[in-house]
């Protein structure tokens, strides 16, 4: 069984550094929505990992238990709901991607990669089409590029024992190849975290932008916090270039893949660190190549803590994300969680800082907990699932409009 998300992991006592953010949390108005439950009776309960939208803006995602799903908004306000295929490929990584074909992939906690294929009859068919790990997960979220090429980090293994970055990609014999891209020695990076691992970020150029929840070399953190890289292609050959090291106060642990916006900059989160040492929001300047802190949480007040899910951007440069746990409730009705079911925020640029707005409290019985990652739509409003909670307490999809 895939662990409970556990992202408070001890990290280093680091000096305070300056911080750029408003502190004030805003309260916006809740326009949380339920678009779909899931019964825990059922069998195809839990939905996790986040959503895939299509242009159509029909929402795909998969279940603890392997299940593909499929919402499609039926014109009235409603969404109708459709089981797809059933797999071994439970207890997802991050969310599916898809290639032009229109194949859905992902990664199971047990190592797994699997393919959803639609068929010519209007089915569905699922398959394992690699294993990375025969022992335990330890494997990130993918994505695929143009000419359908896999890629994604194992925290398992690698030259070095630090996790490596791979490619998989399909063969002319109908198979796939997997290559070994780059090797992380511990001072560039650690992938191996015990729980969720970072995804990649694909540029236009080709290349790959990502985190490791351990490894570095700040000597502010001396458990060694994580790192931000860039890996390049050069003629085959892959290099790494650290683009951050975290200390503790800009943050620890970042487990979750990266944004990247039109103009080069990259954004994400850190489980643990910052001012609070709840987890921060960060961003990476492509013009200076320095890193700022725009928000660290607090716990305090509706905000929430320990955030292990990537980070959207509207046209206007608006951030939305959800944390794992905090928020206004305090407990939390699923399990024994003591801090609450975790929030919905947004982080909006005012002047050079950043000003936080509670987009929604989960509290576990009605609405939900322990959010995944966002999508927006076209229509401005984001959508995500939450694996545990709701009124029948399977999960459930949910819709949020900023």
């Amino acid at each position: 069984m895939k662990p409970i998300r556990n992202p408070i992991k001890i990290f280093c006592a680091a000096a305070l550094t300056a911080i750029l953010f408003l502190a004030v949390l805003a309260q916006a108005a809740d326009k949380q929505k339920v678009v779909y439950q899931f019964h825990k009776a059922s069998g195809g309960n839990g939905p996790d990992g986040g959503l895939y939208m299509d242009q159509a803006g029909n929402l795909f995602g998969l279940t603890d238990s392997g299940l593909l799903f499929e919402l499609t908004p039926n014109g009235s306000g409603g969404w109708n709901y459709s089981n797809l295929a059933t797999s071994l490929c439970g207890y997802p990584a991050g969310p599916l991607v898809r290639d032009h074909a229109g194949n859905f992939y992902n990664t199971s906690y047990f190592g797994w990669i699997c393919e959803f294929s639609p068929a010519s009859s209007g089915g569905w068919s699922s398959s394992i089409i690699y294993t990375l790990n025969s022992v335990r997960g330890e494997a990130s979220s993918l994505v695929v590029d143009a000419a359908g090429n896999l890629y994604g980090v194992n925290g398992l293994n690698g030259a070095n024992g630090f996790g490596f970055v791979f490619e998989l990609s399909p063969t002319s014999a109908g198979g796939w190849s997997l290559t070994d891209l780059y090797d992380f020695k511990g001072t560039d990076g650690n992938a191996d975290s015990s729980g969720n691992v970072g995804g990649l970020t694909l540029d236009a150029a080709g290349n790959l932008y990502g985190v490791t929840w351990a490894g570095g070399s700040n000597p502010k953190c001396a458990g060694q916090c994580g790192v931000v890289f860039k890996l390049t292609n050069n003629a085959g050959v892959w290099s790494e270039t650290v683009l951050h090291n975290f200390g503790g106060a800009s943050g620890a642990y970042p487990d979750s893949a990266l944004l990247l916006d039109s103009a080069g900059n990259l954004y994400g989160t850190t489980t643990a660190g910052g001012a609070s040492g709840f987890g921060v929001v960060f961003e990476i300047s492509a013009a200076s190549g320095q890193t700022r802190v725009l928000h660290s949480f607090t716990n305090k007040g509706g905000d929430g803590a320990y955030p292990q899910t990537p980070l959207v951007m509207d046209a206007a440069g608006n951030l939305y994300g959800t944390t794992t746990v905090g928020g206004l409730r305090g407990g939390c009705s699923v399990g024994s969680i003591q801090g609450g079911c975790g929030i919905a925020f947004e982080l909006s640029p005012v002047g050079n800082q950043w000003k936080e707005f509670l987009l929604h409290d989960f509290g576990g019985l009605a609405d939900g907990a322990f959010p995944s990652g966002f999508v927006l739509g076209a229509n401005g409003n984001l959508y995500a699932d939450a694996p545990s909670g709701g009124s029948e307490q399977g999960g459930l999809v949910f819709e949020i409009v900023p």
